[in-house]
């Protein structure tokens, strides 16, 4: 949901910014490869992130990225490794989703291989040549919630523990980076992985669904009020205002923090509940039509519907400052299955509107129950003024 009045506050993924507490990866068994010696402990898509805009090498025509630093710009260690090319990533992958502009999805995997745990930390170029990326250092471990046994990384593949480094290959070529640990136990039913922080990997606990206690829940459709259409369009032009359409008698609620979400499933569609501060008597919103939202193995889940009001169009919204109000996204059905998903918004044509924000947004590893927990700031209150 853009709301264009304010600067985004809406959670823009970067390197340094990573949603951590409390979520829940999904994770499958299963071989790898065809190989009897790997197994597959887990699998997701972690993160979409920031990718910063490349820039040409004019004699060379080559694209670099300098990748953002994380918390490890203090250590001035680097190397050139040699492309670690992932030739299985489709494979592995098979739903991954073209992301909006300057925007790179990570993937990892976890696997058993040889007596030995393996992390998978997959990368796709977003350039020729990238330099100052980040994967492990001393800081990496997985522990066992069970037992708070620490396993710490042994080495990676190729070796650039501790290191920042810089890779040559094609835009656009999957890699993929390992990181060693000792073996895990077959008793090890909760872990979390610390240190890896450009893949997200910060703690955030990863469960086999088989303990997850995952329920199939169908909702009612939620009870958001459609607003009240006072003007239509005439000749809708995005550069010109007066051409947008005017509402009034938004969905009312109770205060809530900007961008607080719920979400409602059934097996029609899912509908994500976001709130704003309206801070002025007219105030203008939008939700591109691109806005997707992708589950932890790379599906994408398309929007249908802006629930009473015009998707992809910016249109204007009649109130009082200091309303809190709600907007309806209505998407694709995600499967009962399904405990995590990121919420993706491409970038909108530029215009220079009152310092318009329409960059791309992305809110990573949103958690289905805790959202539906949200429900109920949702409930649709009246207006009282006091003079």
């Amino acid at each position: 949901m853009n709301k264009l009045t304010l600067t985004v506050i809406m959670l823009m993924l970067s390197l340094g910014v990573m949603a951590q507490d409390n979520d829940i990866v999904i994770v499958g068994y299963g071989k790898y490869d065809g190989t009897e010696n790997v197994r597959i402990l887990a699998k997701n898509q972690c993160c979409p992130v920031q990718s910063p805009t490349p820039t040409t090498d004019k004699k060379t025509k080559q694209t670099l990225v300098v990748w953002p630093t994380t918390e490890h710009d203090w250590i001035k260690d680097s190397c050139w490794v040699e492309a670690p090319v992932a030739n299985d990533f489709s494979a592995i992958f098979p739903h991954k989703n073209t992301p909006p502009k300057n925007v790179s999805l990570l993937y990892w995997m976890l696997t058993e291989e040889n007596d030995e745990t393996v992390l998978h930390c997959y990368f796709t170029m977003p350039a020729d040549i990238v330099t100052n990326l980040w994967v492990a250092s001393e800081e990496t471990a997985i522990v066992d919630w069970a037992t708070g046994i620490q396993y710490r990384a042994r080495r990676t593949s190729p070796e650039c523990t501790s290191k920042h480094i810089g890779i040559k290959s094609t835009a656009g070529t999957p890699l993929d980076f390992k990181i060693y640990f000792p073996k895990l136990p077959e008793t090890a039913k909760e872990i979390s992985i610390f240190g890896v922080p450009e893949w997200g990997l910060l703690g955030a606990p990863i469960i086999h669904p088989m303990w997850a206690g995952n329920k199939s829940t169908t909702d009612n459709i939620p009870p958001i009020k459609k607003a009240r259409l006072i003007q239509e369009e005439k000749n809708y032009q995005i550069h010109e205002h007066l051409t947008w359409s005017i509402y009034t008698d938004a969905h009312l609620i109770k205060p809530e923090k900007e961008g607080t979400l719920a979400i409602w499933t059934t097996p029609e569609a899912t509908y994500l509940a976001v709130a704003h501060e309206h801070n002025w008597m007219r105030e203008y919103y939008g939700v591109h039509e691109k806005t997707f939202l992708l589950d932890n193995s790379g599906k994408k889940y398309n929007i249908k519907d802006l629930w009473g009001y015009p998707l992809g169009h910016t249109f204007w919204v009649n109130g009082y400052s200091g309303d809190f109000i709600a907007f309806l996204l209505v998407f694709e059905p995600l499967p009962p299955d399904v405990t995590t998903f990121s919420y993706i918004e491409s970038e909108d044509p530029k215009y220079d509107l009152w310092r318009a924000n329409w960059d791309s947004k992305i809110r990573y590893n949103l958690n289905v129950n805790e959202l539906r927990r949200n429900q109920s700031l949702f409930e649709p209150i009246e207006r009282v003024i006091k003079e």
